[in-house]
């Protein structure tokens, strides 16, 4: 198989999220864009630069009815959706859109759970108008999204004893556990308050502080269109308060020492290797 170098690689998610796009519009489904493309259209209006990956969010109802639909229809041939609830080897609690043509592998999970070119695709669920309810269910949410990353995680040999006692543990102990029961009960806190009932919305599924990505959601009810790449994305008309609260300062470029880089490696899958251009 073809190696993808990283250029082609934010090429191909370019072209899935057009696609992808193209069919929200077809279908009237609200997606915005989230998390790191976010900043990069606030910041770069593309790509943050050493940014290799593309995440957008759907309310919750939305994400069910495209999750539903692409099973019959899919966004394109090549085209596919998963997640943990029937794919053994997802280990999330979104979408994941993939691409059929590519493999791929995230250097920091085990071998066996192998994946391809992505986007993600995060559900944005309502919060609990009562506090309290809020506070208690976040540290469990917490605590069982770090439960994925740790079951998940190779066992990779040190020469420091300490070091190395404390991995294998991890390897042996936390990898017994059934990740798809963690996401499941991520799911089930998340979806407690339905989406179009609640003033406040959140990134409930994939966050370790769900706090910082709760705003109101008449931000994302009167969404704005945002540079990226040449194109015109949905974006939350409060991006900026949203940002802000996750990242701080987020439209100053952190020191390159400090740029986090997606540990994944991609190939074309044989027979799709694009013809080299003469």
């Amino acid at each position: 198989m073809k190696k993808i170098e990283f250029d082609e690689l934010k090429k191909i998610e370019l072209d899935m999220l057009v696609l992808f796009d193209e069919y929200c519009k077809k279908h009237n489904l609200r997606y915005y864009l989230a998390y790191g493309t976010l900043i990069g259209a606030a910041r770069h209006k593309g790509f943050i630069p050493w940014d290799d990956d593309i995440d957008i969010c759907m309310p919750r109802p939305d994400y069910e009815r495209f999750y539903a639909m692409c099973k019959d229809e899919p966004v394109a041939e090549h085209l596919y959706a998963i997640t943990y609830r029937d794919v053994k080897s997802c280990i999330c609690p979104f979408i994941k859109l993939q691409d059929a043509r590519t493999a791929g592998h995230e250097t920091d999970k085990r071998d066996e759970f192998e994946t391809a070119v992505w986007i993600d695709i995060f559900p944005l669920d309502g919060v609990p108008a009562d506090e309290p309810m809020l506070e208690k269910s976040n540290p469990r949410l917490k605590e069982l999204i770090k439960l994925i990353s740790l079951t998940t995680r190779p066992f990779v040999p040190t020469a420091d004893p300490l070091r190395l006692v404390k991995r294998y543990f991890i390897y042996k102990h936390y990898g017994k556990m059934d990740t798809h029961k963690i996401c499941a009960e991520i799911e089930e806190i998340a979806m407690r308050a339905p989406y179009d009932e609640s003033e406040r919305v959140g990134f409930l599924t994939f966050s370790v502080n769900v706090p910082k990505t709760i705003s109101a959601r008449e931000g994302y009810d009167n969404p704005i269109l945002m540079d990226f790449e040449g194109y015109k994305f949905p974006a939350p008309a409060n991006y900026d308060e949203i940002l802000t609260n996750i990242y701080g300062d987020y439209m100053t470029p952190p020191p390159e020492d400090k740029r986090e880089v997606h540990p994944f490696d991609a190939w074309w899958r044989d027979g799709f290797e694009p013809e080299e251009e003469k």
